[in-house]
């Protein structure tokens, strides 16, 4: 603080990702005019904005895939909350997708974030000379004895033998396009080790590849959870125009409304 009590900033206030003036738009310094309407797409210029550089094709596909996985998984728990809110507040659009995001949590849609982390970790023990799957072993077994679940390990809808059928279609694509060196063999050592220790056989799930495929094109476990956002946020959208046109809410509500009713002789 200054004599005169005013607050010195100790950081500079800015930003590397975009700027704008009267006439230009930029993003990581590219015009967004002249060098990206019209010549990348959407998953290319997020991990443009996100890392800082300009991703190659392979990357791009990798993130396509990933979107496009995470996109709509029935009427689960917040695509119903985000067509209950939509009915009671029309206007807001932007409330009733907000109110579906709200739900992407540690059990549903979130834990690639934890799985990214996971794998952060191991990579770590591993560059500081811990056998590959000794590494993976020991944060595995660190988890079981603090009786927390393995993220990216299982599924509560696809439990049938070959598991979530998205996770081996990701890591194919992760394989084709040259991405599956560093973080993807340690994904597929969980559901391994974690057998060998607790002798139940649970497959790897769409979060826990997407984890693997995130760390693999340079983005941290810190904003894997985002991406799982930027996906659901258009089946959302897809689930409000449903909710318009084909409502479930107004059955809903009776049912509520039965179920809750005071019945006045007491019984």
């Amino acid at each position: 603080m200054t004599d005169n009590g005013r607050v010195r900033a100790e950081v500079e206030i800015g930003t590397r990702i975009g700027h704008a003036n009267t006439n230009r738009v930029t993003v990581r310094d590219l015009d967004l005019v002249d060098d990206l309407i019209g010549q990348v797409s959407y998953a290319e210029l997020t991990l443009l904005a996100i890392t800082g550089k300009r991703p190659d094709q392979g990357a791009v596909r990798i993130v396509d895939a990933i979107l496009v996985s995470l996109m709509d998984h029935g009427l689960t728990a917040n695509a119903l909350a985000a067509r209950l809110n939509y009915w009671v507040a029309p206007e807001a659009i932007q409330a009733a997708v907000a109110t579906g995001l709200l739900g992407a949590g540690s059990r549903l849609l979130g834990s690639m974030e934890g799985c990214g982390r996971l794998l952060t970790e191991i990579r770590a023990d591993i560059e500081e000379g811990t056998p590959r799957r000794e590494a993976v072993r020991d944060r595995v077994r660190e988890l079981l004895d603090a009786d927390e679940r393995v993220p990216g390990i299982g599924h509560n809808l696809h439990k049938g033998e070959g598991g979530d059928p998205r996770a081996a279609k990701l890591l194919a694509v992760a394989r084709r396009e040259g991405y599956a060196e560093r973080y993807v063999p340690l994904v597929e050592l969980l559901p391994e080790v974690l057998t060998e220790l607790t002798g139940k056989s649970l497959p790897l799930n769409a979060t826990g590849a997407i984890g693997a495929l995130l760390m693999e094109v340079g983005v941290p476990w810190q904003l894997h959870r985002g991406f799982a956002l930027m996906s659901r946020t258009a089946g959302l959208v897809a689930h409000v125009g449903e909710e318009i046109d084909n409502p479930l809410t107004p059955e809903i509500r009776k049912m509520l409304r039965k179920v809750s009713w005071i019945d006045e002789d007491g019984a």
